[in-house]
């Protein structure tokens, strides 16, 4: 990994650096959605008596929720498409009409003040359906140019075809787009893809491998450095 931590713009910090898009990840970067699935996943492996290790739960963090079925499925002895319909379907119900969701610290205003200077995409390893519900109640939505859900691309992350397809859909080379992700999977993603990438880990056990890490949107540096953005609109 460390091949992809070269001198890149974000080698020194704070940047003068402009990015021409953004790309962020949704779930445990901008809204507490990963926290919910993880605990939805808790709440099924405790119903069945079973437990997955710590690492277990640092390796499925952020990826398909096929690769977190075969865990869980492993770890209940039960049939992987009968876990796979019941764990979904539970996380459905638990956002099923709901009008809103925790959005993390600095989410919506740091979206905000990006888009108001660049193109901005969401890149999540979420379902359609559940994407879209997610943007659309959390006022994402009207923010962004653009979303990529699952099913938009061959590889979920920690492939690098999301992020490809997202710089792509807003018309700008990886190297001069920024990404912000809070996993070890989603950066794993983002460096492959060649995006500059500064991570900003929500869940406990998290060490995602990134150019920049701070601990909130809200850090002070990075206002600052978004502020004094050229507009590329």
């Amino acid at each position: 990994m460390s091949d992809l931590l070269g001198t890149l713009p974000l080698s020194v910090w704070p940047s003068t650096w402009t990015p021409r898009a953004v790309v962020f990840d949704l779930d445990g970067t901008l809204v507490n959605t990963e926290a919910e699935w993880v605990a939805v996943q808790d709440r099924y492996l405790a119903e069945h008596g079973a437990s997955i290790s710590e690492q277990t739960r640092r390796d499925i963090t952020g990826r398909a929720a096929e690769v977190v079925v075969l865990a869980i499925a492993r770890a209940v002895d039960k049939d992987p498409h009968l876990v796979g319909r019941e764990l979904v379907d539970a996380h459905r119900e638990g956002m099923r009409g709901r009008d809103g969701f925790a959005m993390l610290p600095g989410a919506l205003a740091t979206v905000a003040a990006i888009a108001a200077k660049v193109p901005v995409v969401i890149a999540s390893n979420s379902p359609r359906d559940m994407l879209d519900h997610k943007l659309e109640v959390t006022g994402l939505l009207a923010l962004v140019d653009a979303h990529v859900a699952i099913e938009d691309v061959p590889l979920p992350k920690p492939a690098p075809d999301m992020y490809h397809h997202a710089a792509a859909l807003l018309g700008a080379e990886p190297s001069a787009a920024l990404a912000f992700e809070d996993s070890e999977t989603g950066a794993e993603a983002a460096l492959a893809a060649g995006l500059n990438l500064i991570a900003i880990p929500s869940l406990p056990g998290q060490d995602p491998q990134a150019h920049l890490r701070l601990t909130s949107l809200e850090d002070p540096q990075l206002q600052s450095w978004i502020a004094g953005w050229e507009s590329v609109r």
